[in-house]
């Protein structure tokens, strides 16, 4: 649990407006919606039914339920939501500051230590949340190639700030490869696509041959914003073993809001490759 003081959550209480039951001006399904984008967490799942249910208690029900890391990305969240420039929005911000400072995030339960360790850390911080905001005018364009172009340049600076030795697109015998990046000593190809529908099953027959073309140990991640459609997902295990796995717009925007650090989402999607052959996984599956 969060180790909120009664002053703290009083402040946050006063600047949100949550006298009134309310929360700023969420709607029950926009505040599902938001927190559900900041931390990948159900905010009706009833755990966080506290009291009368209102979208305030259950803000408090979250606030003593989830960890200093957790609070702090979705206060941070709502903060930038409310865009408010007062003394109290200072103060509460100064708390977020503190949440993640000192929650068992990256700088305390990774046995970070120095100055250099958490300037690097913090720089890192300030990288994703750059990447998100481009993330979120991606979404928006209406050119889905440049939309494409943009995810590409996106991804490669997503894998240089967790130093995973992306490379860039290449081509190999007359084909597009959209990269490939190292995790601990194995090598992965990449595939990425921002197009506004969920992808057919051509998408992913036509990566899992790029992938069958090359070792037998070769791997692959198949980043698609918008999903792929269920027939997809059924055809790509159909008769043979999957060799990669996709990730998702969801799955992208939780790692950015560093719900769950990058090498961390790889790792657990691996495994779950592995033992139970599965290439779609929601993010609620892996907190």
């Amino acid at each position: 649990m969060s180790d909120l003081s009664f002053n703290e959550r009083r402040k946050f209480e006063e600047l949100l407006g949550m006298s009134t039951g309310y929360v700023s001006d969420f709607s029950n399904r926009t505040f599902a919606e938001f927190i559900l984008d900041s931390t990948g967490l159900d905010i009706y799942d009833p755990s966080y039914n506290y009291g009368s249910g209102s979208k305030a208690n259950r803000l408090r029900a979250f606030w003593k339920k989830q960890d200093n890391r957790t609070v702090g990305t979705l206060m941070s969240a709502l903060l930038d939501y409310h865009n408010g420039t007062g003394d109290l929005d200072q103060q509460c911000r100064r708390i977020v500051a503190r949440l993640l400072d000192d929650s068992e995030g990256p700088l305390h339960g990774m046995g970070i230590n120095t100055k250099e360790q958490c300037t690097d850390l913090r720089r890192r911080s300030e990288t994703l949340q750059q990447l998100k905001e481009e993330l979120f005018h991606l979404h928006a364009q209406t050119d889905r190639s440049a939309a494409g172009i943009a995810l590409e340049h996106l991804l490669n600076r997503l894998f240089e700030a967790f130093n995973l030795h992306p490379r860039q697109p290449f081509r190999v015998v007359g084909e597009q490869i959209d990269g490939s990046f190292e995790l601990d000593a194995q090598v992965y190809l990449l595939e990425s696509k921002s197009e506004q529908n969920p992808l057919p099953e051509a998408d992913l027959l036509v990566f899992r041959g790029k992938i069958e073309g090359r070792s037998t140990f070769t791997r692959g991640v198949f980043v698609a914003l918008n999903d792929f459609t269920q027939p997809a997902r059924d055809a790509v295990t159909r008769g043979k073993a999957p060799s990669f796995f996709v990730m998702n717009g969801h799955d992208l925007l939780m790692i950015l809001s560093e719900r769950i650090s990058l090498p961390d989402f790889l790792r657990k999607r691996v495994r779950l490759l592995a033992e139970e052959g599965r290439v779609c996984v929601p993010f609620s599956e892996l907190i």
